[in-house]
């Protein structure tokens, strides 16, 4: 059986279900994940929350500066990694290497409005899904990586015909 899934993943992973198919039941995104539609309430009265919180200030007149960046030094890195905000655990943050094809990527992505944050977020939530799902019946054994060749996509239907 595989591990559970985090609160965090399934938040995510909820998250991206009710932006894909607007008007999801809790009782079918529970069906998909494999847990309570009372788990996905909660899920979703906390993302609600999350965005409640990460709302921008109406009263707010300037945004903050961005930090500067960090010196290099000769070789060309980093003197020391940029700080994080105390309140945000390092467990909570993650740093990738951006290298051609990662670029290629977040710059197709960013084409459809994402933001990096947001892209690698759905990439994740969408790849941990295959795993689960190929876990969850049988078709690799749990802990297996599976190969993916496919993703399965909604036909598109313009906003004002949903």
């Amino acid at each position: 059986m595989p591990a559970p899934l985090t609160i965090t993943a399934r938040r995510a992973m909820v998250e991206e279900l009710m932006r894909r198919e607007p008007g999801i039941s809790a009782r079918k995104i529970a069906d998909r994940l494999g847990v309570g539609k009372d788990t996905v309430r909660r899920d979703i009265a906390g993302i609600e929350a999350e965005q409640r919180q990460s709302a921008p200030d109406p009263a707010a007149v300037e945004p903050e500066p961005a930090p500067a960046a960090p010196q290099e030094t000769e070789a060309g890195a980093p003197d020391e990694p940029p700080a994080q905000p105390d309140d945000a655990p390092d467990a909570d943050r993650l740093t990738l290497a951006c290298d051609d094809q990662l670029r290629a990527g977040l710059a197709m992505l960013a084409r459809a409005g994402h933001t990096p944050e947001d892209a690698v977020r759905l990439a994740v939530a969408v790849l941990a899904r295959a795993y689960e799902g190929a876990w969850r019946f049988g078709l690799y054994p749990a802990g297996v990586a599976p190969r993916v060749r496919v993703v399965d996509l909604y036909p598109y239907v313009p906003k004002g015909d949903r």
